[in-house]
């Protein structure tokens, strides 16, 4: 239960970081981490049961929802994000901070990948490629910056199994 807590409180700094927060900064560019895909890899790695997968779906339509984009396209990324590095955890040991980080990073960068694909498959994406991937791969880079931290958050959350220590 503290566990779910700490997640919803991290979900509702993340979707306030990045639809008001960088927008406002004075910047042509506004690079934010997707502090969203660190909790979905988050429970990628640390809950394999449905409610996982229902909870990155849901992490998605939020970020849909609060974002103005067209429904499901996040939704639709985050599921699949969710569903690869459940896949990845069941073949590689993926348990230091490094591979955690990297982890991240590549997420980041195959949700924008997959959204941008189908944008482009359903004609809704009219933007230039390269600016697009440019700024794809700057807050990819900040969504791996900030993973260590949301990880420790997240996983200091999780209380002990067995009796409380005296």
């Amino acid at each position: 239960m503290r566990t779910a807590a700490v997640i919803g409180l991290v979900v509702g700094f993340g979707l306030l970081v990045q639809t008001t927060l960088f927008h406002a900064l004075p910047f042509g560019v506004h690079p934010a981490p997707d502090i969203l895909v660190v909790v979905c890899v988050f429970l990628g790695l640390h809950r394999h049961t449905v409610g996982g997968a229902v909870a990155a779906f849901v992490l998605g339509y939020l970020q849909d929802a609060v974002s103005g984009s067209a429904a499901g396209l996040n939704a639709f990324g985050m599921v699949v994000i969710y569903l690869l590095v459940y896949l990845t955890c069941r073949r590689l040991w993926v348990d230091n901070v490094l591979s955690k980080v990297v982890l991240v990073f590549l997420a980041s960068c195959l949700k924008s990948i997959a959204v941008l694909a189908v944008s482009a498959l359903f004609g809704a994406f009219d933007g230039e490629w390269g600016p697009t991937l440019s700024s794809m791969m700057v807050n990819a880079a900040l969504a791996a910056a900030v993973a260590p931290l949301l990880f420790a958050l997240m996983t200091g959350a999780r209380l002990p199994e067995g009796r409380p220590a005296r």
